[in-house]
């Protein structure tokens, strides 16, 4: 399957643009008094990836096609250079290396501002002498947070002395003890000796825990319409529990998981009040309110489609939201004569008991085609959704179904009423893009169809969970379990669009959407009463720009209501991500390893997140 989609939103809002349609006319800079240079870079007992970072801190190199203004602007461009390159040899634990640059062939510090240039381009010479490697000698650091180590830090000695490593191991000192509960810990010095003879570096580090604290007062500011008695409320942090960074963190997502904020921070003083707790103020910046947007997509497999959108972020100061939209789907598809539709309007109002729970209202009208049916529905559903921890979340939801189903036997009515009660319990430290923790999806929702007298209910679950493998967290190792059961004793006389089904993006990729499971005489998928899918990827972060990934997917649906897991249809697959700010931006490429009708023989898949 491939997926190509434009969107454009009214200029009320930012907008994620992948194509810069905007024109822009490039403005020539006036340098005054300019001087031009060449510049030569020579490095000396270094590899070739190591130079090539070398180059790419080097000011001098990377701005040779643009003037300096006069000798004054070489002379600083080359002085910072000394301060850029060096602190590529540190980072690299590099601490005999040298750095020398010659400007017309006299050294760098010979030269004043006052000195005639010469001739342009002026000859530039930057030789760095990239030395040994230290590696970390005597390491100190007191007083450690519990459980603690300097090998945990990694700055033991015999390890390569990365200056890096120091950062990273105050940060994460500092860290350790704000989690023990001491808000105002500080690294109060840090002593660095190079043995230039022993090729080591020595270390100490002394910490400041101070005191431990509650959370205090808590003050909100860079509101406009937003009631900051609902931020207070919404971010849970409560006078007289103890500080803890994670507290904090996760008030602030709750926040932004409001969807009226353009960004949240929250932020601890940088003392005690009298009575010993540490004060925090929430500082947030309101999004547009209003914003309109449009979209296009495209599928070899399922035709061209258009959507429109209007939303209201904050109707009346209490981040209450209402949204409408208008979807066309699978036009110019030639296996159906009628594309699809979708009407869709949601209220959301938040803090409507207490801060932490929610009401919901959803109308939708639409018609979804499958391989195994055509469904045409009307739909409202409203209900209640809870916080309930950090961690812990839930929904009660009711919903009040019309739809008529086209498949292999003639149209048939149905208007069902269904509950459904879910739990949510979520550790994952990055939602679109997580490096650990674990996701549980629990799910039932009892049923009653009116038109048919019957009663079913289908139970779901989704749990996932991420491990980092290495300290930099580039190596992530994700798996998925998937697993449903609809509990009916004939499926027939359930619509077909409440079976169940596995195949595409969210389940088996590699294979056709619902397009694996039961099939009837004709070859046509028909649904199951259970189904079951598992999912492993390895992840590689490359760079701070982008990633790959493998993976394998299995899974199928049953006609029995307890799943046959030795019974699997599997794709396999890779793909890259790009990485964005808002989260991966995420291509994918998956094979059938047992494709039947309508199963592609490579499907692609385009989306931001990553697939779990």
């Amino acid at each position: 399957m491939l997926a190509v989609a434009l969107l454009a939103e009214s200029a009320a809002t930012p907008a994620f643009a992948i194509w810069p349609f905007t024109r822009r006319d490039k403005v020539e800079e006036v340098v005054p008094d300019p001087v031009t240079y060449t510049v030569d870079i020579e490095v000396v007992g270094s590899n070739r990836r190591f130079d090539r970072t070398l180059r790419n801190a080097s000011s001098l190199y990377n701005r040779r096609e643009t003037p300096t203004s006069g000798a004054v602007g070489l002379l600083a461009r080359a002085r910072q250079d000394i301060g850029s390159l060096t602190a590529v040899l540190y980072q690299n634990a590099r601490y005999a290396g040298e750095v020398a640059i010659t400007i017309g062939g006299r050294p760098l510090d010979s030269w004043s501002p006052f000195d005639p240039i010469g001739p342009q381009p002026v000859p530039v010479r930057v030789v760095i002498t990239a030395g040994p490697q230290f590696v970390f000698g005597t390491v100190r650091a007191n007083p450690l947070p519990p459980d603690m180590t300097i090998e945990d830090l990694r700055i033991a000695p015999g390890e390569i002395a990365e200056s890096g490593r120091i950062i990273s191991a105050e940060d994460r000192i500092v860290g350790g003890w704000r989690d023990e509960g001491y808000p105002l810990a500080a690294i109060s010095g840090s002593d660095v000796v190079a043995d230039h003879g022993n090729r080591t570096l020595d270390v100490t580090i002394t910490v400041d825990p101070g005191p431990i604290a509650d959370f205090g007062r808590v003050t909100v500011s860079g509101t406009d319409r937003v009631k900051p008695t609902l931020i207070e409320g919404r971010a849970g942090i409560d006078p007289g529990t103890l500080y803890s960074p994670r507290t904090t963190r996760r008030a602030e997502q709750r926040l932004r998981d409001l969807g009226v904020f353009e960004s949240v921070r929250i932020v601890p003083a940088d003392h005690l009040d009298p009575d010993g707790t540490i004060p925090v103020e929430i500082i947030v910046s309101e999004r547009k309110r209003h914003v309109i947007g449009a979209g296009v997509n495209y599928s070899n497999t399922e035709g061209a489609g258009a959507e429109i959108y209007w939303a209201d972020r904050n109707l009346w100061g209490g981040a209450e939201s209402l949204r409408l939209s208008a979807e066309i789907s699978r036009l110019f598809d030639s296996a159906f004569n009628e594309p699809d539709y979708r009407l869709a309007a949601k209220f959301k109002k938040p803090a409507v008991f207490d801060p932490m729970t929610d009401f919901t209202l959803r109308a939708e009208a639409f018609r979804d085609t499958t391989d195994a049916y055509r469904a045409t529905t009307q739909e409202i559903e409203g209900g209640l959704s809870r916080v309930f921890t950090d961690t812990v979340s839930g929904s009660v939801l009711l919903e009040l179904e019309n739809t008529q189903i086209d498949e292999a036997v003639p149209n048939k009515d149905y208007l069902i009423a269904t509950l459904t009660g879910a739990v949510d319990w979520d550790t994952r430290d990055n939602r679109l893009d997580p490096t650990r923790g674990f996701n549980v999806h629990l799910e039932a929702a009892p049923a009653y169809d009116f038109l048919h007298d019957e009663v079913f209910a289908t139970f779901k679950e989704d749990i996932s969970i991420y491990q980092a493998i290495d300290a930099e967290r580039r190596f992530i190792l994700a798996g998925r379990v998937q697993a449903g059961v609809l509990t009916v004793e004939n499926k027939r006389n359930v619509a077909a669009s409440r079976r169940l089904y596995a195949g595409g993006a969210g389940s088996v990729r590699g294979y056709g959407y619902e397009n694996i499971g039961p099939r009837n005489k004709d070859g046509d998928p028909v649904g199951g009463r259970s189904n079951f899918a598992v999912s492993g990827e390895v992840r590689y972060r490359i760079s701070d720009s982008f990633g790959v990934v493998a993976f394998v997917d299995a899974g199928n649906a049953y006609r029995d209501i307890v799943p046959d897991v030795t019974n699997l249809k599997v794709g396999v697959g890779g793909g890259i991500r790009y990485l964005t700010p808002v989260g991966p931006l995420r291509v994918d490429l998956a094979v059938p390893l047992d494709p039947r009708r309508d199963d592609p023989s490579i499907a692609l898949y385009v989306g931001l997140g990553q697939a779990f």
